[in-house]
């Protein structure tokens, strides 16, 4: 396929590698690779590659040497209408036409002109203009030219690669790569409720309109986590029209849920030096929790909820969610659950290295009233600075954090509970903190 594109563009005078590569981030950088094998009558290849960017360069090949190459800006020429992925669709948008022909006679290549009469799967047939009608089978066909009509034109920015190879071959399967910009893709997805555990997922990516068609592309998105983690989707032989708006169907499944509160407290030490600590009230937010339970990320992306009926819900953005991973679709808020958190000094002593500095044992409690008349599952996620102390957690669970305030780690406190509709919790914690030497 990519041979015979190839062999389209050297009857026009235009040699364009067409794209085999996208490897798209969500911010829209894109590294790509055009590649085809393409013939090399003098060892001395010339293609142009679209863009307004420099592309990185020649990628190896094993089947021949590059002795050197020469990258200089150039244009391309191209007309309104998509070049179709194969010679049968270009022929059929020029029936009636007179038209080149390029075909295979024997090893060599022979040329004929003629008007364009008939396309079939096997072949085509052409009428002179002596009245002869000559049939053409589809397996010698290499090429076809199409000149006059008074189609339009456009000038597009492009590169001329010149490559000097060293090889015995007569054709060669030239890759070049480079890194440009475009608009970022996006995701979307409509979850449909299928009862109180269940839930059906659907999502699509969108591609922005390109310039060019291009097909098959095996394409890479990338979207980078909120822990600086890249997720990414491999989508091989993907068709890309020009001019409009790709859309793919990434994800079809069902995942499990749970509706929940999710209250997530501040740290309440404002300084360590000197040591100030604040108070907080609030609320929860509600929210379905997700479990991913497929091998494949959800991406970030905007999302519709809809009931067991079909009917919409609610509308807000899904988080990225990788695998065996939960993520959470805030819904409407219900002003039901008010919460109220202290911490204050319970100790202070000196270590025994003065440059070590000062430890202070603080103690904090949590108070959660439930004002709804339902019950309610509430995911308290409190980060602290410092050290808890095991044995004074009831049951929250203290996961370490990556990053370091000061001279201390850092943790989160989870808890998960029922909440009985009017029923008030108190929740207490403790943990160590190590105050600098001033």
């Amino acid at each position: 396929m990519a041979k015979l594109w190839i062999s389209l563009g050297l009857l026009w005078g235009q040699v364009s590698l067409p794209l085999s590569r996208l490897v798209w981030y969500a911010n829209g950088r894109v590294y790509w690779v055009r590649e085809a094998v393409v013939p090399l009558p003098e060892r001395k290849l010339v293609v142009k590659l679209p863009g307004e960017t420099p592309p990185i360069g020649p990628l190896v090949q094993p089947e021949y040497r590059i002795h050197r190459w020469s990258l200089n800006p150039d244009t391309l020429l191209r007309t309104p209408f998509s070049l179709p992925p194969h010679l049968e669709g270009f022929l059929r948008q020029h029936i009636g036409a007179s038209v080149w022909v390029s075909y295979l006679a024997g090893s060599e290549w022979e040329e004929t002109v003629g008007v364009l009469e008939g396309v079939f799967p096997e072949g085509i047939l052409l009428r002179k203009a002596t009245g002869e009608k000559v049939w053409l089978p589809t397996k010698l066909l290499q090429g076809v030219r199409v000149e006059g009509g008074g189609t339009r034109r456009e000038v597009h920015g492009a590169w001329r690669l010149v490559l000097e190879t060293d090889t015995t071959l007569p054709a060669a399967r030239v890759a070049v790569a480079g890194w440009d910009t475009l608009p970022p893709w996006q995701a979307y997805h409509t979850l449909r409720l299928l009862g109180p555990t269940r839930v059906a997922l659907t999502t699509w990516t969108s591609l922005p309109p390109l310039p060019e068609t291009a097909y098959p592309v095996e394409l890479y998105l990338l979207q980078r986590n909120t822990d600086s983690t890249t997720l990414s989707w491999h989508l091989p032989l993907q068709k890309i029209t020009a001019g409009s708006s790709t859309h793919i169907l990434l994800l079809q499944t069902e995942i499990p849920y749970t509706e929940l509160y999710r209250a997530l407290l501040p740290d309440l030490i404002e300084s360590l030096d000197p040591l100030t600590i604040g108070q907080w009230k609030g609320g929860a937010e509600r929210s379905l929790q997700l479990l991913n339970t497929e091998k494949t990320p959800i991406p970030l992306g905007q999302a519709l909820l809809l009931d067991e009926g079909g009917l919409p819900m609610a509308e807000g953005t899904l988080p990225a969610i990788p695998p065996t991973t939960t993520g959470y679709f805030l819904l409407a808020p219900i002003p039901t659950l008010q919460l109220r958190l202290q911490e204050s000094e319970v100790r202070r002593e000196k270590l025994r290295d003065p440059a070590a500095g000062t430890q202070v044992t603080l103690s904090g409690t949590l108070r959660i009233q439930n004002g709804s008349p339902k019950e309610v599952r509430l995911l308290v996620e409190k980060p602290i600075t410092g050290i808890p102390l095991q044995d004074k957690l009831g049951f929250a669970r203290a996961v370490p954090l990556p990053e370091r305030r000061g001279p201390n780690p850092r943790y989160t406190l989870t808890w998960e509970l029922l909440l009985r509709p009017g029923a008030t919790e108190t929740l207490d914690y403790t943990y160590e903190v190590l105050l600098p030497t001033r």
